[in-house]
């Protein structure tokens, strides 16, 4: 408690000080976040945001544009509650969309040295973000401590594998300057041949990091075990960019050499990659909320289960807040003093809940009292849990589809399919649509792209309906009661040859779109 209170008198010069000392030292960062009062690091985080907040009202036009058209005087911001009351939310379409990039800019002028890297969204309408040289420093030193933290990259030499898409994207450009500074590093993009020529190449007596998005990842060890036995090689994969479910994690590692890491990372090019990062906490959480009905329900209030990161608030000072329909959405400032264009408040409207440590694990104990004991029986040391907070990630608010106030989930369609050997050996990808058939009815359609070599038959795609409204009834208790009521529900599912029609493959689509508007 002392700690924290002299915290919250020190000016934040001299905190921002004390925590690049920090920084500069892995063990030293460890050693704080690990044994400290968690609450240290949240207090540190309220000073900074306002401190951010102050700072960028007085040097960027257009925020200072912003906060004045919502007639709001800053010099009544002199708390962090009055910050959280009365200072609206910013996002891409109230800020970033009507100011121009120098405007958005402190001094409002671009940086002479620096990077702008776009959005790779399912929007198909790329927004550019431009970074300065200077902000770079901070976020490299978080990799660097996620990096070791996780995969213990400071007893081990890495290959690194970078298999994100290249191009203007942020997460591929930055996470390769960033792991330079920590490993060796080949960037073979989305060429799964080069990934596989890469591995053969260098032999399997070394340890490798294979980076991606999912569906590549999935495409990778399922369609090239003939020409590379996995388990040979030391692999780990770290993987973002959309969630995963505890049966696809399972199941990529079960292709791999017993022990492999397979990790999830939260980020997002309007904030920047490496925001959150799952430990190996987050996962074991996770597993314990999806084995708990009753803890899953105190939780979020509904069926489905979310990403768990953990997330640095010195960083980032991430506030929960109400959005449509009951749903909890994030709003984000980036506390790093450098970056050139600041985001205050910025809503990626993504839905979840946002959990102090203490919060969090209080919860869990009261459903589950022995959960350090379990952890322990992981072989996970708990005197090396990070004492950061918690970001429960569901995907965008908007990633869902609804049918008579049930809602399902693109992850309950994959855990479906993952389920059943035969139909997770034939599936390449899926797409969800709601529609109206010929008589004005919605109908529940599910699109599944085939794997090149097999061909769609009625006993292949009755088997699809079933085993997908099986699953939906055990697992979604809404749509259980809407299909009850409403047979028209019942999924009709739409077979694809690979590459055809809805599924053409584009280059420029960065990540998977789970959901057709048809509507």
């Amino acid at each position: 408690m002392m700690l924290k209170t002299i915290t919250k008198f020190t000016p934040v010069k001299v905190l921002e000080k004390f925590e690049d000392f920090l920084l500069a030292d892995y063990s030293r960062t460890k050693k704080f976040i690990t044994k400290s009062n968690p609450e240290v690091l949240e207090e540190i985080s309220k000073k900074k945001a306002l401190a951010i907040f102050k700072r960028t009202i007085n040097d960027t036009p257009a925020y200072a544009s912003f906060i004045n058209r919502k007639r709001i005087n800053p010099r009544k911001i002199n708390s962090i509650n009055k910050f959280n009351q009365l200072i609206p939310a910013t996002d891409k379409n109230n800020y970033i969309k009507k100011y121009s990039f120098e405007k958005r800019c402190r001094e409002g002028h671009l940086p002479r040295l620096g990077n702008v890297d776009e959005s790779g969204g399912t929007s198909g309408v790329a927004t550019n973000w431009v970074h300065s040289f200077s902000e770079e420093t901070h976020l490299f030193k978080a990799i660097q401590f996620e990096f070791n933290y996780v995969f213990e990259g400071d007893k081990k030499d890495f290959m690194v594998i970078s298999a994100w898409s290249t191009g203007p994207w942020a997460t591929g450009i930055k996470f390769c300057e960033a792991m330079e500074r920590l490993s060796l590093v080949k960037n073979t993009a989305t060429d799964p041949e080069d990934v596989v020529k890469t591995l053969k190449m260098f032999g399997n007596k070394r340890n490798y990091l294979i980076s991606g998005y999912p569906p590549f990842v999935k495409n990778l060890i399922d369609n090239y075990d003939k020409k590379i036995k996995w388990k040979d090689y030391k692999i780990d994969l770290i993987t973002g960019g959309e969630g995963v479910t505890l049966e696809w994690v399972h199941y990529i590692k079960n292709k791999l050499k017993k022990g492999a890491k397979v990790v999830s990372s939260y980020g997002a090019s309007d904030i920047d990659i490496g925001v959150g990062f799952e430990t190996p906490l987050c996962f074991f959480i996770r597993e314990l909320i999806a084995k708990n009905p009753q803890l899953k329900q105190e939780l979020f209030g509904h069926e489905d289960l979310p990403m768990v990161f953990q997330y640095n608030p010195t960083m980032h000072y991430i506030k929960e807040v109400d959005a449509k329909d009951g749903k909890k959405e994030f709003e984000i400032t980036v506390l790093d003093k450098y970056a050139i264009s600041p985001k205050i408040e910025y809503n990626l409207h993504d839905e979840g809940r946002k959990f102090s440590f203490n919060e969090l694990l209080a919860i869990i104990k009261k459903h589950e009292p022995k959960y350090l004991q379990k952890f322990s029986k992981k072989k996970e040391n708990i005197d090396n849990i990070l004492k950061l907070p918690f970001l429960c990630i569901f995907g965008r608010s908007d990633g869902t589809l609804s049918f008579d106030g049930a809602n399902v989930f693109p992850d309950q369609i994959e855990d479906a399919i993952l389920t059943d050997k035969e139909l997770e050996k034939k599936t390449s990808r899926f797409k969800m649509e709601r529609k109206h058939n010929k008589n004005h009815n919605v109908e529940f359609h599910v699109h599944v792209e085939l794997k090149k070599q097999y061909k769609q038959t009625p006993k292949l795609k009755n088997k699809y309906v079933n085993k997908i409204l099986t699953h939906l009834l055990e697992v979604n208790p809404d749509f259980k009661e809407s299909v009850t009521k409403n047979k028209t529900l019942k999924p009709v599912v739409n077979l694809y040859h690979y590459d055809q029609k809805i599924f053409k493959r584009d280059d420029s689509k960065v990540k998977n779109i789970y959901i057709l508007k048809s509507e």
